[in-house]
């Protein structure tokens, strides 16, 4: 095989174009030679590196399974409906020279969770590949998620912490910023809204839009 086919610069004819891993950024993401970085399409990894939220369990043992799946191989890449994702980052399934996909590689062994909120082809089948890898208690899986449990109490860090207020009300605080006096419903909508925008946002636009949706900022 040529230098030229194995850096993925250029490639004869007919030829399937490969890719030289240069470093493995966490679960779902890694860069590749010749293409920048890549996220993997419908796959959702613990944080090991996130500007809002503290390290996840089973972030590192998820990042070395792919380094270690990988190795030294040069990897193959398919494409959806969307190439790009809005950071820039290259959208692919990647494959392994012996034909295995890395994505569903990721799922299968409790690695890693089946990412449902955007549409892919392959959503039924990775859906299918998350809920055999939790019926058979696999890497996240395992202990119904008392493992999971026991590791957060152990790091004593807490994502955001639940109060029950007076009258029924209740109460949301993260970091130094609060949501107070929530129905039960509002409760659970926030929540949602609080997972979405740390996932999504940088601290600066995480703080404006907190406190354009009704958070307060708690000054001492």
């Amino acid at each position: 095989m040529s230098s030229a086919l194995q850096t993925g610069q250029s490639r004869p004819a007919g030829a399937e174009q490969l890719f030289r891993v240069i470093r493995i950024i966490d679960g779902d993401s890694l860069e590749l030679e010749g293409v920048g970085e890549v996220r993997l399409i419908g796959v959702d990894t613990p944080e090991l590196y996130h500007p809002l939220k503290p390290v996840q369990y089973y972030a590192r043992e998820s990042s070395e399974f792919v380094r270690t799946t990988l190795g030294r191989s040069l990897v193959r890449l398919e494409y959806d409906q969307e190439k790009v994702d809005k950071y820039g980052r290259t959208l692919a399934y990647v494959f392994l020279p012996d034909g295995r996909c890395l994505n569903e590689e990721i799922i299968k062994n409790g690695y890693g969770f089946a990412l449902l909120r955007f549409q892919f082809k392959h959503l039924v089948r990775y859906r299918q590949l998350e809920a055999q890898a939790r019926e058979k208690g696999l890497g996240l899986w395992r202990d119904r998620g008392l493992a999971e449990l026991r590791w957060i109490l152990d790091q004593k860090t807490t994502p955001y912490e639940i109060f029950e207020m007076a009258n029924n009300w209740w109460g949301i605080r993260y970091r130094e910023y609060a949501r107070l006096r929530l129905t039960t419903d509002e409760l659970g909508r926030e929540l949602a809204n609080l997972r979405q925008w740390t996932n999504e946002f940088s601290p600066a636009d995480l703080e404006k839009t907190l406190l354009a949706n009704g958070w307060l900022k708690i000054t001492r």
